[in-house]
């Protein structure tokens, strides 16, 4: 696939007909550059780098193939430039400040009902919509998808989704029944405040032990504590925190 946008590709854009110049633009979508006529009715399904109308204006005032595209780093993704199988990410709105080029050649595919995640090799997650158009999630939105799911396979899901699918038993094992009686009721609300406190403190302290476990495998790693913080994302306190047991 191709990534970079070409003079090549402006030339051809410019070649438009006056008359189809206000809908004929350059378009990135999953399979590369094309050159098409926009979505009607304000529809957007691919990045749309500029219309004819637009390039020729800018054609008419002295500006060249060459300093367009210089002047356009915003028609640069972010990603990789070569890859197994590399794929354009435009997300919901198909806004520039959301593409990124991703390399999906061995990723894991989560499948549910209403649910296509692709988690790729170097922990980047994708929702592919019935097209085939991926958004990217955070980690945290994923797993939220996951645990509402009533069923899924859970066969090597990554420790994070396998741990919101142990949520949801946990949460379904606290069930009361509509036809609770009193007593049945009384011990069912109990038990969820029980359950709370333990998750609370107990639970909770066990699993900022294990990020700190993790965080401080991750210094070791890369040698630094500055390397680890800008990796995780997170400040100097909060990580001395966590390398404490604190």
């Amino acid at each position: 696939m191709r990534l970079a946008l070409t003079s090549a590709d402006l030339r051809q854009l410019a070649h438009t007909p006056a008359e189809l110049a206000a809908v004929t633009c350059l378009r990135l979508g999953r399979g590369g550059w094309t050159l098409g006529v926009r979505d009607p009715d304000g529809r957007r399904t691919a990045l749309v780098a500029i219309d004819a109308e637009a390039l020729h204006e800018r054609l008419a005032a002295g500006d060249s193939f060459v300093e367009l595209l210089a002047a356009n780093d915003s028609w640069r993704l972010a990603g990789p430039a070569t890859g197994g199988q590399l794929q354009v990410v435009t997300g919901p709105h198909h806004a520039w400040q959301q593409a990124r080029v991703v390399d999906i050649a061995g990723a894991q595919r989560v499948i549910g009902p209403g649910l296509d995640l692709i988690i790729t090799r170097c922990r980047r997650y994708l929702a592919a919509d019935p097209s085939g158009e991926l958004t990217e999630l955070t980690e945290l939105a994923s797993a939220e998808l996951v645990y509402r799911l009533p069923q899924l396979c859970e066969d090597g899901l990554p420790p994070v989704l396998l741990a919101a699918r142990h949520a949801r038993r946990l949460v379904e094992s606290l069930a009361t029944p509509g036809t609770a009686d009193a007593e049945r009721a009384r011990a069912g609300a109990r038990a969820a405040a029980t359950v709370t406190e333990l998750l609370r403190h107990t639970v909770g302290a066990h699993v900022r032990a294990q990020r700190g476990i993790a965080a401080q495998l991750l210094v070791d790693h890369l040698g630094s504590q500055a390397a680890a913080r800008a990796e995780l994302g997170i400040g100097r306190s909060t990580l001395c925190e966590l390398l404490s047991g604190r």
